[in-house]
């Protein structure tokens, strides 16, 4: 059993080749590929995997159209290939989706451009998507009532890919991915110092739900702390050429404002794009992009207020939306890439690209990685296997590290689940899936709670595809620590449903008594 108790001794008594601090989407990646590539590795994170930024995404898979603003081809490029291979690897967990683009009054081109921006787009995405169109006013208004038609110049239609559940859910994934391959993941594991001993490292550790105090031993260490990798360098006392501008980007959630199964796009009044995304029975709307200092940043009433006004701008709504509307909050810190010893406060962190850069310390043996995309996080994960294997450490063949279990014992698995005397269709159609989507094989145990007892086939919410089993199942296999480490992170319930309803909620309740 793959417990955290478990992976807590291996991590204290075994000596290992990379060691990586940070559990978010960079440091889950780099740890699936170099296990699978017979590295001994060791990941740690001082919280929950996915704990800050990772999970406060978009939740797309995208191409990065609005780099295409600021002539980024290459990136655009980079990404739109990216997203098509995310699509073949996970067909069942990221989906490709359509995105209906209104330009109005406050878009920086008008319909003549945005049609070559979207067929330029469909062109460096390989064709792999459904073809791009343009839209008329009345076109776009008979297509998608939601829009507000004042000063409405069209629309256009092009395709990209969502994730179906929610990021952090998709980086335990890797993590899952990293642990069948042997490596050592443990969350809730800080970092308090590390030294260097005759050419090893020494990563002097503390275990936060003990305050237990202990080393670990490696060759190599990676630096994958996103927005604080600037702390991380300076705990292995580095100098980097590379150094992070930091921008923070919000999401509200709020009852679901359209039916039709679409991402709406629109302009801000500063011309950036603003997007209100499904997410099952809820809409997402946002977001915002504001320079901080601090990676630690909340959501504001500004913040709110912006992203309301928005929303009520682009949207002709029966009733404009109110802070009494929302129903969970996202807040996230980009950690954007600058090359050189440049004064950070001084740069327009809007035009800064979004790629990642992986730097390498050959001497001290140290790996940093700055900046990243869930839509290229693969392409992390096989460069960071390279350059550890550049600095002298024995790689095998990369064996399948990512992607679904196949879809050929699921048949199998709907029809024993269909046989569950307490199943209705809609069990069958809504439950069965989700529970393969997020579990593959694994979901023939989560299976066997269900035939020993049919009450952990009920719904923790009745219009959310989460039943009380699996939640056990999580709770046992996925080293949840707290319970919002499985509402908000294994699962999307607390971002999809109110404080107030979870709290009075008494499945819930149950579950929480068994972390």
């Amino acid at each position: 059993m793959n417990t955290r108790l478990a992976q807590l001794h291996k991590l204290k008594n075994q000596i290992f080749e990379v060691a990586i601090v940070g559990g978010g989407i960079n440091g889950a990646v780099s740890a699936a590929a170099l296990a699978a590539s017979g590295v001994k590795v060791a990941l740690i994170d001082r919280g929950d995997f996915a704990g800050v930024t990772s999970q406060e995404s978009s939740n797309m898979v995208w191409g990065g159209i609005k780099y295409l603003q600021t002539y980024e081809i290459p990136l655009v490029w980079d990404l739109c290939g990216s997203r098509n291979h995310m699509l073949e690897a996970f067909p069942n967990r990221i989906k490709a989706i359509s995105f209906l683009a209104a330009i109005g009054p406050t878009a920086p081109f008008g319909r003549f451009l945005g049609a070559l921006g979207i067929n330029l787009y469909w062109v460096l995405g390989r064709f792999k998507t459904k073809s791009p169109k343009v839209y008329s006013p009345q076109e776009t208004l008979e297509i998608e009532t939601l829009i507000n038609s004042n000063g409405l110049r069209g629309s256009v239609r092009y395709d990209d890919a969502l994730l179906i559940d929610n990021d952090a859910r998709f980086v335990w994934d890797f993590i899952k991915s990293a642990i069948d391959h042997s490596a050592v993941v443990t969350n809730y594991v800080s970092m308090k110092d590390a030294t260097q001993e005759n050419g090893k490292w020494v990563l002097h550790l503390r275990d936060e739900v003990s305050d237990e105090q202990f080393d670990i031993n490696a060759d190599i260490v990676i630096n994958a702390g996103g927005p604080w990798g600037k702390d991380l360098t300076t705990k292995f006392h580095d100098q980097t050429l590379h150094q992070l501008a930091l921008s923070k980007g919000i999401h509200l959630v709020v009852p679901k404002l359209t039916t039709n199964n679409r991402v709406l796009a629109f302009f801000d009044d500063k011309g950036r794009l603003f997007y209100v995304i499904p997410m099952q029975d809820r809409s997402v709307i946002g977001t915002t992009d504001t320079r901080v200092e601090n990676p630690s940043s909340e959501v504001t009433d500004e913040d709110r207020d912006f992203v309301l006004e928005q929303a009520n701008r682009c949207l002709n709504l029966v009733k404009p939306l109110t802070k009494d509307d929302i129903i969970s909050e996202r807040c996230g810190v980009r950690p954007l890439v600058v090359k050189g010893k440049k004064d950070v406060s001084k740069i327009e962190w809007t035009a800064l690209s979004r790629k990642h850069e992986i730097e390498v310390n050959k001497k001290r043996k140290i790996i940093t990685i700055f900046g990243g995309k869930l839509t290229d996080c693969v392409n992390v994960g096989e460069e960071v296997v390279r350059f550890v294997k550049n600095l002298g450490v024995k790689v095998t063949k990369i064996k399948k590290w990512y992607g679904e279990d196949s879809s050929e014992k699921f048949n199998q698995f709907n029809s024993e689940f269909s046989n569950l005397s307490s199943t209705t269709e809609s069990d069958i159609d809504f439950i069965a899936p989700a529970i393969w989507r997020r579990h593959g094989n694994e979901s023939f145990e989560i299976l066997e709670l269900f035939k020993d007892d049919s009450r952990n086939l009920e719904r923790i919410f009745p219009e959310l595809d989460l039943t009380l089993g699996e939640c056990k199942y999580i709770v046992k296999t996925e080293m949840v620590q707290r319970p919002e480490d499985l509402w908000r992170r294994r699962t999307a319930v607390s971002l999809l449903r109110s404080a107030e309803e979870i709290s009075h909620n008494p499945l819930i309740g149950q579950v929480n008594a068994l972390i």
